[in-house]
């Protein structure tokens, strides 16, 4: 068992009628040694996963997952609509769909969907990545106009992956073509790799989320991508023709006069 595996089956055992354990008492419930429990338990201590009474010494779920499960319930309308819609994209290509949403200048994955294809990456939901190195981190950021920007990001954007380095007013570059189509594009972040993504908000400003197709590079030849892209792009429009997501209202007004059944833009 991977210690993610062991913090997740730790945190498990804690609810409503047992909100508070001792390590002996998680050691028992899950068959581990006392030894490990206990090492893994300070170990969550630290990242605030958990929090440790002084007096009594029991464990209570930390203030870490009442942040994130807040952040969740914020999302969650949003989220789930735009789950609901990727559905289809991981039916239609066998490819992997990430959603997730910003957090200071990274994305948090909070929902991933596998396809059939056999070659994929795998990002498990709590990850926290560099927006600026990520498919729909990008189009999340460029729902930021350049100023907002600039006071968020650092004036040299370093890639840990790859220690690729870019100049913000490069970067700002790529940002204003994504404002422009809609759609951001990521395939240095991990090799072999490539992602086509965009991001959703909401006519009441609720937070957007952010979502893209993950696919191994070699899977989809380079005059067959615009398909991906077009997929992610029309997935975009109708999540934001029900959410009347003003970043998208111009394409959809414009797909409207040349076609009678596109989506209709809603706002409330």
């Amino acid at each position: 068992m991977s210690s993610l595996d062991s913090a997740a089956a730790i945190l498990a055992c804690f609810s409503a009628e047992t909100p508070e354990l001792a390590v002996s008492a998680v050691s028992k419930q899950l068959g581990m040694p006392k030894s490990t429990v206990s090492r893994l338990m300070r170990a969550m201590v630290e990242h605030a996963f958990l929090e440790q009474d002084p007096d009594t010494q029991r464990f209570r779920v930390g203030v870490q997952l009442f942040q994130l499960g807040q952040l969740y319930h914020t999302h969650a309308n949003l989220l789930d609509m735009a789950d609901a819609e990727t559905v289809s994209l991981v039916q239609e290509t066998g490819f992997t769909a990430y959603l997730g949403v910003m957090r200071g200048t990274d994305i948090v994955i909070l929902r991933r969907r596998h396809g059939g294809y056999p070659v994929r990456m795998v990002l498990e939901p709590g990850i926290q990545v560099a927006a600026a190195d990520t498919a729909f981190g990008k189009a999340l950021l460029a729902r930021l106009n350049d100023s907002e920007l600039t006071a968020l990001l650092p004036p040299v954007l370093v890639n840990e992956r790859t220690d690729t380095r870019r100049p913000i007013g490069d970067f700002l570059k790529e940002i204003a073509l994504v404002r422009k189509q809609g759609w951001a594009r990521a395939q240095e972040t991990f090799p072999g790799i490539m992602a086509v993504g965009a991001a959703v908000g909401s006519a009441s400003n609720q937070p957007a989320v952010g979502f893209a197709l993950s696919f191994p590079t070699n899977a989809v030849p380079k005059d067959e991508q615009k398909s991906i892209v077009d997929r992610v792009l029309a997935c975009a429009q109708r999540i934001a023709a029900k959410s009347g997501d003003p970043f998208y209202a111009h394409r959809l007004a414009k797909s409207a006069k040349g076609n009678p059944m596109a989506p209709q833009i809603v706002t409330r």
